[in-house]
């Protein structure tokens, strides 16, 4: 398998996208909020943005442990 195609191996992409939700998620945190409501929905929307990329990042964590020989 060539190097470029191991970077498309199922954890590799599941782990690129659980960190482009936490990078979206560490956007959501850090952008300013001017009413209460939209503090609580920046809270709300980013906590699930984290929770989904720790998800993520756990699967494919242990769907690379699960190769052969391993």
């Amino acid at each position: 398998m060539s190097a470029v195609a191991t970077l498309f191996t199922p954890p590799h992409v599941m782990a690129s996208v659980a960190s482009l939700f936490a990078c979206a998620a560490i956007w959501v945190f850090t952008r300013p909020a001017v009413t209460e409501p939209a503090v609580y929905g920046r809270r709300i929307a980013g906590a699930m943005l984290t929770a989904f990329a720790v998800i993520l990042a756990g699967f494919a964590a242990a769907m690379a442990s699960w190769g052969a020989g391993r």
